[in-house]
């Protein structure tokens, strides 16, 4: 390899803090990003516990201009991705400048500056299509819902703030779109963000605010139930994701015809012995689904959304 790139070393960062400190180098230097790029993949793979993962990102975030190279290489695919023509080389290179993105994530005070960064608003162009794209496209589109899923550690240090910055893009509608087109690895990815979302009092009370949004994530989780679940059996990880989400929105006050909404477009399928075969595998799947039972029967204090 050119520009007197060491040789990859067998031990990881903690041991070889000179090669993190070279590829970050060359990474900015423009010269064989790409192959930077999979090496720097390659390095943060080879960090075997959390610890390691958020001393990698911690190097990355307090490298200068990482983000920015970072976000040059997103922003570059625009065109191809547009008219589907991003090729399968050219979308693993986005992938992996998501991926140290990812590992920048794993350290708290990366993960704010990434979001205030407006980071996500670069993604959200990928997800917006209306058709669905060959599978070099679809492979990014999920991987960078992977990436958006693991900003939204909304427990954890930092979280709320994080939340706020989401909710002001286009995220949540976004994500009902991927579910409505999209292949049940990307409904998958983008269910598990609206469940983060609506598992937050803001993040609920955001959803109820809006009659168009509300409506639409009504239909589309009962899309998931009766078309998506319909064809293909579910995995227990999204049909739990499902039902959580209906937790959550059973729980808020049932004002303005909200309690009408959701009871008369639940699907009643989620609670029959259409699943029986997955239900029976996961015991917190039944517990989840006789709250849900409880809820719909039981109007909670009108409380949330005061």
């Amino acid at each position: 390899m050119s520009n007197n790139l060491l040789p990859p070393p067998p031990l990881p960062i903690f041991k070889h803090p000179l090669w993190a400190a070279q590829l970050i180098k060359h990474l900015h230097g423009g010269n064989n990003r790409d192959e930077v790029l999979k090496q720097l993949n390659n390095l943060i793979k080879q960090q075997s516990s959390e610890a390691m993962r958020i001393n990698l990102g911690f190097h990355l975030w307090n490298s200068s201009l990482t983000t920015t190279t970072l976000l040059q290489e997103v922003v570059a695919a625009y065109a191809k991705f547009e008219v589907s023509t991003l090729n399968m080389m050219e979308s693993l290179r986005v992938c992996n400048a998501l991926t140290v993105w990812q590992c920048i994530a794993s350290y708290p005070d990366g993960r704010r500056g990434l979001v205030n960064a407006r980071i996500p608003h670069y993604l959200l162009p990928y997800l917006g299509m209306s058709t669905k794209v060959i599978w070099s496209l679809q492979f990014l589109r999920l991987r960078i819902l992977e990436f958006l899923a693991a900003l939204a550690k909304f427990d954890e240090l930092h979280g709320q703030e994080i939340l706020h910055v989401l909710l002001d893009t286009n995220l949540f509608s976004l994500c009902l779109h991927c579910i409505r087109h999209d292949d049940t690895q990307i409904q998958k990815a983008a269910t598990l963000i609206l469940m983060k979302i609506l598992m937050q009092e803001d993040g609920l009370k955001y959803c109820c605010a809006y009659p168009d949004e509300f409506q639409s994530l009504i239909q589309v989780l009962r899309q998931l139930v009766e078309e998506t679940f319909n064809f293909e059996i579910p995995c227990p990880q999204h049909l739990k994701y499902v039902i959580q989400c209906y937790l959550c929105l059973t729980r808020v006050a049932w004002e303005d015809g909200v309690y009408e909404t959701v009871g008369n477009m639940f699907p009643q399928q989620l609670i029959g012995n259409t699943f029986h075969n997955i239900i029976h595998k996961d015991p917190e799947i039944p517990n989840m689904l006789n709250q849900l039972v409880w809820n719909l029967n039981h109007r909670p204090p009108q409380q949330l959304l005061r």
